[in-house]
């Protein structure tokens, strides 16, 4: 691909090969790899990939017109898979790489990859444009003080708990507390989360000691000062996707969704880092969601929460929607 090609030249929201021709001939080529199709067969799965008037179009060419190559004879009235493998990847769109090259700028993307993957990436994606820069982005209301993505120490700790929650292994941590208290801590890392508003990672875990599971643990990661996957064993019984606030919070934030503006879906996305319950309510055809979140994340919640709009509806706790109806004065008062 040409760099210089202009935005309109090189991105287009819908390609060709997503498109119904290409699903069709596609379900050809993995059937046919492992069992011999008739023409009947490829009609069949043509109209039930594409449209009915398709198959008169696509069948001719895959047999003996200019997609034969694709096809090989395995009998007089059947056809095989001439390719090598029935595994069929799609490739990626030019808008696709596009977005990859601009998360390739992203120094909390960077983290998740290592030096040799990242430069693999790099060379891969060198002759595209990046989709958006990261200055074309200004975040309000986030702290300045985020977590050193780039700090060679700190890359090590990230990569160290991304092996230790993909291979579920204790994790022996060297951590300073707010007060400056250094401590050893022994933790069953259960995943990573990310706060938007303070612009840093946390490590959400449960601790150990002596084999024995004890509390939950939240670790700000710019805090472990080192760590190293632990030798000792799992302890018998623990649950690793077990719920982690949802047990400690009792009191959810408690919200109603409309059945409008794709707003569940949007919700979904958008509190995916939450521990979250959603039931639909037939009644009133809206979904009752319980939000279950880290206190230290409340006002950041908040602000998510109104920013929504009329689609949802905070229905508590009291406490939560004190808070709600201050935050709503006060800007009702800037304006009015």
């Amino acid at each position: 691909m040409n760099a210089k090609k202009t935005t309109a030249e090189t991105f287009t929201l819908f390609e060709e090969i997503y498109g119904s021709y290409f699903q069709a001939v596609r379900r050809i080529l993995e059937q046919s790899f492992h069992t011999p199709l008739t023409l009947q067969d490829m009609y069949r799965l043509v109209r039930a990939c594409a449209f009915e008037e398709s198959a008169s179009v696509i069948v001719p060419k895959l047999t003996k017109g200019p997609w034969s190559a694709l096809l090989k004879r395995d009998g007089e009235k059947t056809w095989k898979s001439a390719l090598r493998t029935s595994s069929l990847k799609m490739p990626l769109t030019s808008l696709q790489k596009s977005w990859l090259k601009a998360l390739l700028n992203d120094v909390r993307f960077r983290l998740f990859f290592t030096e040799e993957q990242l430069t693999r990436l790099s060379e891969e994606l060198k002759e595209i444009p990046a989709l958006y820069r990261q200055e074309d982005f200004r975040c309000f209301d986030q702290y300045a003080d985020g977590d050193s993505y780039e700090d060679p120490a700190y890359r090590t700790v990230f990569r160290t708990i991304l092996q230790a929650i993909s291979s579920r292994k204790p994790l022996f941590t060297a951590y300073s507390g707010k007060k400056g208290r250094h401590m050893t801590l022994e933790i069953l890392p259960c995943r990573l989360q990310y706060s938007q508003k303070d612009d840093k990672f946390r490590l959400l875990g449960i601790s150990v000691h002596h084999g024995r599971i004890g509390a939950p643990m939240i670790l700000n990661l710019a805090r472990i000062e080192g760590c190293h996957l632990s030798r000792n064993p799992v302890p018998a019984g623990f649950d690793w996707n077990t719920p982690f606030l949802s047990e400690n919070r009792p009191e959810p934030v408690q919200i109603r969704i409309a059945n409008e503006r794709n707003a569940l879906e949007r919700c979904m996305l958008h509190f995916a880092n939450y521990e979250k319950r959603t039931v639909y309510d037939p009644d009133t055809d809206t979904w009752l969601c319980s939000l279950y979140y880290d206190p230290s994340d409340e006002t950041e919640l908040l602000i998510e929460l109104l920013s929504f709009g009329p689609v949802i509806r905070i229905l508590g706790p009291e406490n939560f929607l004190k808070q709600v109806r201050e935050r709503v004065k006060r800007q009702y008062e800037l304006f009015f």
